[in-house]
């Protein structure tokens, strides 16, 4: 990325309609090459260009018009013949709107087509850029997961049914360094109203909530994962039956239990 100042605004509209000097488009053109910011805005004044191309009305040129432009020309120009100058003034009459008006439309055209190419480009980019991200989160999470798995002050605690769910199992990982808790469980399903909710009961003070779940699909193992306060000593590790959307302390009926 350049550290040159920016182009201003109005020299990107002239570049965009072709009306800058070479002098000073050659400057441009070097700083576009290195300047995603300045070329994003100069795909704007493309289409705004494309915009107003299309929207004008095409008339003929004043005769005060071209003769300003035609002095234009013959001062920019090296001195030809009066004689030449007077017979060259007699042509445009004929041709001249015959070439600016599809040359015109055809430079709005590539116009649009490219301010429309640059916004989908932005597009993809911006897309690709938020999964990459997404990706890197997710790795970021799996990793700190299997570091609280494998280091060496990690307990993992068995859970097993109440009578309120004779059949249920549970296995919970838990390090209180990094307060990360990974578990899963097997037990049955619930009434749409009714969530399953993971609870840490510390040695000292109040349960802390883990997190709410739904049983998977019958065959589908699932693992649940939760970030609590580090440096909790665990007690017990409890599941309980509570309203959808958890509680804020245990409240219904314990299904899961297991001492650390």
């Amino acid at each position: 990325m350049t550290n040159a100042p920016h182009i201003r605004e109005e020299d990107l509209e002239l570049y965009a309609l072709g009306a800058l000097p070479e002098s000073e488009a050659a400057p441009v053109r070097l700083h576009l090459a290195s300047c995603g910011l300045c070329f994003a805005k100069l795909a704007e004044s493309r289409g705004h260009a494309s915009l107003l191309a299309f929207s004008a009305d095409q008339e003929k040129p004043s005769a005060a018009l071209k003769q300003r432009l035609f002095a234009r020309v013959a001062a920019d120009s090296s001195p030809i013949p009066s004689s030449s100058v007077r017979h060259e003034k007699r042509r445009p009459a004929s041709w001249w709107n015959w070439v600016l008006v599809p040359a015109t439309a055809l430079l709005a055209l590539l116009s649009l087509a490219l301010w429309r190419q640059n916004v989908r480009l932005f597009a993809e980019l911006r897309d690709a850029q938020r999964i990459a991200s997404d990706f890197e989160r997710e790795r970021v999470h799996v990793q700190r997961v299997v570091n609280a798995l494998t280091a060496p002050e990690t307990i993992t605690v068995k859970l097993t049914g109440t009578p309120d769910a004779p059949g249920g199992t549970g296995l919970v990982k838990y390090n209180s360094q990094s307060g990360l808790l990974v578990y899963t469980a097997q037990l049955p399903p619930l009434p749409a109203e009714k969530v399953y909710q993971m609870w840490l009961v510390p040695t000292h003070g109040a349960p802390i909530s883990a997190g709410t779940f739904l049983p998977p699909a019958p065959g589908l193992p699932h693992v649940w994962t939760a970030e609590l306060p580090g440096g909790t000593a665990p007690k017990v590790f409890a599941v309980t039956i509570e309203p959808a959307g958890g509680v804020a302390q245990p409240a219904g009926p314990k299904v899961l239990l297991g001492a650390s």
